[in-house]
């Protein structure tokens, strides 16, 4: 019988065309990987490298899931919620409070390397800002009274000089260090029977025209000349002392030299004894998250006019709140009566008053949220308890 040929083979049921049985060699689902591990087991989806950046929120494997949208916000929900939270700490609002009165601050972001950190002895020609506002504060602390002004020179006659004939500023800074260790053990001992305070300075170092280092030195009390001589150990005219009848004028011979420039210095340009370092060191507060940054910002922008009246800055990176200090009157060159600004001492509590009132709020609105999830998850279960 002849065979009827067909217009249409298409058309025709083949063996693909037929559903297979699962395992079977014609189901995708069979598959095996090249190790063996069927491809739509639990193993091989634990296998599988995660998106870059989520390796860490992964729970361990295996990972079971399934096609529904269910299952995918169930378990992938919480590792977004978890990578967001994490993303949303990583910048905020820091604030520095000084026994002064003065405040500092501004906002910040992690994960930003800090600069390496220099090895060895460097050699610096001016006095940075940290330096000056580091002097300023710790004359402004009140830790101590500052009564002396001493500028102490050498004779290159009695020192070690180069070739060219300068001090060598190695030696220099030996011979400065024995006169202050030996000053302080001396007037310490006799405070401490007398019951009164430890001695207190601060020094700086600076390079005169012909290329010598010399230090200036502020001190709490009055010393005698002919006693400083003789243990500086120079010549006779290389010690001069100006009393001081004001703070203000304490500052402001301190910052008078360390705003020369180009003026190298090995090593450390300027010291101070440790009570005035304690004195200085701020109380620092950090605010994590965008919640707190905002509610840093918004206290920032509430209080900025009263901030700048009294001497301040507001700026875009953050404020600086000055310390509090008395309007006084003083004489130009001009002979003209000028008087100083006051800063009043209630800049720095109402900052603080509106701050601590827009951080209370982020806490209660985080609190709110969380009673309003609380209560949404009860709804939800016991929708889900219910028989139809």
């Amino acid at each position: 019988m002849e065979t009827q040929e067909t217009l249409f083979p298409e058309a025709q049921p083949t063996l693909e065309s037929t559903p297979s049985p699962p395992g079977s060699t014609g189901d995708p689902a069979g598959s095996a990987s090249a190790d063996g591990t069927p491809a739509g087991s639990p193993a091989s989806l634990a296998s599988q490298t995660p998106l870059p950046g989520f390796e860490s929120y992964f729970p361990p494997a295996p990972i079971e899931l399934d096609n529904s949208s269910k299952s995918l916000t169930e378990t992938i929900g919480p590792i977004l919620d978890e990578w967001d939270r994490e993303k949303a700490l990583s910048v905020g609002a820091c604030l520095s409070i000084y026994p002064s009165g003065e405040i500092t601050g501004g906002f910040f972001r992690k994960r930003i390397k800090p600069p390496p950190k220099r090895e060895g002895r460097t050699i610096s020609q001016e006095f940075t800002s940290k330096a000056k506002k580091a002097i300023r504060r710790a004359v402004e602390s009140g830790v101590a009274v500052f009564k002396v002004f001493v500028t102490l020179t050498f004779d290159p006659k009695k020192s070690t000089v180069d070739e060219s004939g300068r001090v060598i500023q190695s030696w220099a800074k030996k011979e400065f260090k024995r006169f202050l260790n030996t000053v302080k053990v001396i007037i310490d001992r006799k405070a401490q029977a007398q019951g009164d305070a430890s001695f207190s300075y601060i020094w700086v170092a600076e390079v005169q025209q012909n290329g010598n280092i010399h230090f200036h030195m502020l001190v709490d009390r009055f010393l005698p000349v002919k006693w400083l001589v003789k243990i500086w150990d120079q010549a006779p005219n290389s010690v001069n002392v100006k009393r001081l009848n004001d703070q203000g004028h304490a500052v402001n011979y301190m910052l008078k030299y360390m705003k020369k420039g180009s003026c190298p210095i090995e090593g450390k340009r300027y010291g101070m004894t440790q009570n005035l370092l304690d004195a200085i060191k701020p109380q620092k507060v950090r605010f994590e998250g965008k919640d707190r940054r905002e509610a840093f910002n918004k206290a920032r922008l509430k209080c900025h006019k009263e901030i700048q009246k009294n001497g301040g800055m507001v700026s875009v990176y953050g404020l600086y709140i000055p310390p509090h200090k008395r309007a006084r009157l003083w004489r130009d060159q001009k002979g003209n009566i000028r008087k100083t600004q006051e800063v009043s001492p209630h800049v720095s509590s109402r900052f603080l008053a509106r701050l601590e009132l827009e951080m209370n709020l982020v806490t209660l609105d985080k609190e709110l949220d969380e009673i309003i999830k609380e209560a949404n998850q009860d709804k939800k279960t016991r929708r889900d308890d219910l028989p139809f």
